[in-house]
């Protein structure tokens, strides 16, 4: 299958915004990149380790919000193997969990711990949820969702279908979907929006690429439903729960959202897609300098309430 070769490893700051994408950039985010990220070196083009030591990757976040309570748990596995998944909360979108008010719990990183790792360690973290966490954290098994954000979009849709199979008796109420990975097959050469925003901001076709290809580096497995929840049948789609889904104007995931949520309505499952005017990729974690940002968590927690609100979880209103 075609794709971008990775990235060289010896372009410098700074960025400017490519030509192709800078007049549709919405002009906040614009000021802001032009401001603060035009001369931060770019993570595709440095070591992993060299991204992990440098300081927040995203800026323009809101400060966390003060919460009443965190806890880190440490959970032994019960169905893969590999050592206890570490509870230590380390999220890049911290403010926006105070907004929610959810826990975190620690994702192994790629590319020490590539595919699947991170889909065993979240398995294991939803069954550690609906068991013993049920009593330890009080939770009532009749209210739960499932999110995420990019990879965390990938990982929640994922764990959304295999619940559906081997876990029959949890029903969620809806799946917050943020600008999710559902097709690590997509290139410029066979999705839209890879060759739209081929050169948008944030997250170029080829720093994607770089991202897939640490976390799967084996490119046999691309088309495993684990790591591409969009190639799954109709018949998957059918029993899974309703779905919000943000997408970004101008990022390279679009089409893939968009797509999942046209697969859940073929399949007569009620899904939202949210678009995003203007904005790339990151918008959800520059809720702080971003108005378009602040729109996507005040869509996230609205959700959450028409979802809590009645049985029907009625998500249309």
């Amino acid at each position: 299958m075609p794709v971008l070769a990775p990235a060289s490893g010896t372009s410098q700051p700074p960025y400017p915004l490519h030509a192709s994408i800078v007049d549709k950039l919405d002009p906040q985010y614009v000021a802001f990149y032009n401001k603060h990220i035009i001369n931060a070196q770019q993570v595709h083009y440095q070591p992993v380790a060299a991204s992990r030591v440098g300081g927040k990757l995203i800026p323009g976040g809101s400060n966390n919000l003060p919460v009443d309570l965190t806890q880190d748990f440490s959970i032994s596995r019960q169905e893969t193997e590999g050592p206890e998944v570490d509870g230590q909360s380390w999220f890049t979108f911290m403010a926006v969990v105070g907004f929610l008010a959810i826990l975190t719990q620690r994702i192994r990183l790629a590319p020490e711990d590539p595919f699947p790792a991170a889909v065993h360690d979240s398995w294991e973290a939803l069954l550690w949820t609906v068991s013993k966490g049920v009593q330890i954290l009080n939770l009532n098994k009749d209210l739960v969702t499932i999110g995420g954000s990019s990879a965390g979009g990938n990982l929640a849709a994922v764990l959304t279908q295999k619940a559906t199979e081997l876990l029959p008796t949890l029903k969620f109420r809806v799946q917050l979907l943020i600008v999710p990975v559902t097709d690590n097959t997509a290139a410029v050469t066979t999705n839209a929006t890879y060759k739209s925003c081929q050169f948008t901001a944030a997250l170029p076709a080829e720093k994607m690429l770089w991202y897939r290809n640490h976390y799967l580096p084996d490119q046999t497995m691309w088309t495993a439903l684990e790591a591409s929840p969009l190639l799954a049948p109709l018949k998957t789609f059918a029993k899974l729960p309703p779905a919000v889904i943000l997408v970004g104007e101008l990022d390279v995931l679009r089409w893939e959202g968009e797509e999942y949520a046209r697969k859940l309505n073929a399949a007569g499952v009620h899904a939202k897609v949210e678009l995003m005017k203007g904005m790339p990729h990151p918008f959800l974690a520059m809720d702080g300098v971003l108005d378009e940002g602040k729109r996507a968590i005040t869509i996230l927690c609205e959700s959450l309430k028409d979802a809590f609100a009645s049985p029907s979880a009625d998500l249309e209103q």
